[in-house]
């Protein structure tokens, strides 16, 4: 586990874990998922600035696919980027 992580920090982060989970097994739509996981980081009151601006690397294109209408988005590129991101979340607490 992340020594960087406190309990609170520790519970919110595996809840963005849940989240990315929940949107591959189709129990939630992509804005829901998207939106729920920026909450949680703002809840999270995470001060490590490196490991917010990695989790915003993950974070822009989800928000780019989510923001963009005019265009549509396969869901090939939507589960590439969550996965990326669930990779990216799973990495820091092991």
């Amino acid at each position: 586990m992340n020594q960087a992580f406190n309990e609170h920090q520790l519970r919110i982060w595996r809840t963005m874990i849940k989240l990315t989970n929940n949107y591959l097994e189709g129990r939630i739509n992509f804005g829901y998922l998207v939106n729920s996981l920026e909450g949680a980081l703002d809840a999270s009151e995470i001060t490590d600035n490196k490991l917010t601006r990695q989790w915003y690397d993950f974070w822009t294109p989800l928000e780019a696919i989510n923001a963009e209408i005019e265009i549509k988005i396969s869901n090939k590129e939507k589960l590439r980027v969550v996965r990326e991101m669930l990779n990216f979340l799973m990495s820091k607490i092991k």
